[in-house]
């Protein structure tokens, strides 16, 4: 397992996250940009926000005197760290498509760096590129409670995140809930003004925007997790998906390659297009009840930080013996 690099992360960190990559060896120091955009966005724009939170931390890295192999876990660090000076950059993620100008703009600047993605279409394209890649399935430890086990016949159906979702299917779903006999209380963490529906058995919640701590609270009462996708090659949906897998809930996603080495027809499955979309979500809702911990013990062993980790520094061991 490669080892002794310096962790560079945009976000506040906490002393167990810290501790699983300094305890595996991968990195010896953690430095965080606590007080980075929480959504990726200054002023509106997220390129704005990621350039100005890249370039932060960037320079906190260069003034903490750190010398030696940095690990960006983001692309755009990696890009800053890079334009200082840093040679010996690797980075976690590239969350860009195949010939889009985000893509071309970062094979250019991150060079020779080794690249670890979180799916195999983004290393396949990045090695075909030219670039050095390999994809691990992410994981992390993000703290959210267990999922609430149910006793009523509501079922909870939890929608969120942002990239890259598919909003003609989220209409769908929609149209479902309120036109349906089921009772079903549909909850949408987007980034968009809150509001509320209701016909007095089922319900839709459109939350607004939500801390990372308000938004686990939110998926830890869900019965079953959707993912909206549109179907492209970037990494997308794998976030929540491990973040419902913490929680307990099961998640459904409709077909994307952005979720490749995710889907296991179990834990994960994919949507049938064939069948109905509200009746399928409510029948996973149903089957998964009491089997929360079933879930979780899935969650600890393959998306935990600590299992995530040892797949990184596993990528990076055969990315730096192969140069």
């Amino acid at each position: 397992m490669s080892r002794g690099h310096v962790l560079v992360a945009l976000g506040a960190g906490s002393r167990a996250g810290d501790a699983a990559w300094m305890n595996s060896g991968v990195a010896t120091r953690v430095i965080h940009l606590d007080h980075a955009a929480p959504s990726g966005r200054r002023l509106r724009s997220r390129i704005l926000g990621m350039g100005i939170d890249s370039l932060l931390i960037a320079l906190k890295t260069a003034f903490s005197g750190v010398r030696g192999p940095v690990l960006a876990a983001n692309p755009w660090v990696g890009v800053s760290l890079r334009l200082l000076g840093w040679r010996h950059v690797s980075v976690t993620g590239i969350y860009a498509e195949a010939g889009s100008r985000n893509h071309r703009v970062l094979r250019r600047l991150l060079g020779s760096s080794s690249v670890v993605t979180m799916v195999e279409s983004e290393a396949r394209s990045w090695r075909e590129a030219g670039g050095r890649a390999i994809a691990v399935r992410y994981g992390n430890t993000l703290q959210y409670p267990p999922r609430v086990p149910k006793v009523n016949s509501a079922v909870r159906i939890f929608v969120g995140g942002s990239s890259d979702r598919d909003h003609q299917v989220l209409e769908d779903l929609i149209a479902r809930v309120q036109s349906s006999q089921f009772e079903v209380h549909l909850t949408i963490t987007l980034d968009e003004q809150p509001a509320s529906w209701s016909n007095g058995s089922s319900t839709i919640t459109r939350t607004g925007r939500l801390t990372n701590s308000e938004f686990g609270a939110q998926m830890s009462q869900a019965d079953v997790v959707f993912l909206p996708l549109v179907d492209g090659s970037r990494a997308a949906g794998h976030m929540v998906a491990v973040g419902a897998l913490e929680t307990g809930a099961p998640v459904i996603t409709t077909r994307s390659g952005g979720m490749d080495g995710y889907v296991d027809g179990t834990f994960v499955a994919t949507l049938d297009e064939h069948a109905d979309l509200l009746d399928q979500l409510v029948e996973t809702g149903l089957a998964w009840r009491g089997r929360e911990t079933e879930v979780r013990e899935h969650w600890a062993r393959e998306y935990s930080l600590e299992a995530y980790v040892v797949r990184v520094g596993e990528a990076l061991s055969q990315l730096e013996a192969a140069r």
